[in-house]
């Protein structure tokens, strides 16, 4: 239930120092209990997605989609097009404003 504000700036540097074994013994017991819980629901939730994404590279789709992508002449005008979609999306817009309130920009 964290934010992904509270995520990049506190626990990910935590669990980059200290290991996610770590984070897990010194959280709350609340916490601890949703993790336990959840996480093999979580797990088969996005196993077939993970599995299906791995037996596209494996296979080779996703490299015949990069190239065929990146050999077209319009390649770089479609992509800022994607970006661009991306970008206006209210999460990312509303991570630029959380961003210039971060201690460090003010």
């Amino acid at each position: 239930n964290e934010t992904i504000e509270e995520a990049l700036q506190s626990l990910y540097p935590l669990v980059a120092e200290k290991g996610m074994d770590w984070m897990y013994a010194n959280c709350s017991t609340t916490a601890q209990r949703g993790a336990l819980d959840w996480a093999p629901r979580f797990r088969d939730a996005i196993k077939p997605v993970v599995e299906k994404c791995y037996q596209s590279v494996l296979d080779g789709t996703e490299a015949k989609v990069s190239i065929n992508s990146n050999s077209q002449s319009d390649y770089r005008e479609k992509l800022e097009k994607e970006l661009e979609e991306v970008s206006k999306q209210e999460m990312w817009q509303a991570g630029k404003v959380l961003r210039k309130l971060r201690p460090e920009n003010l």
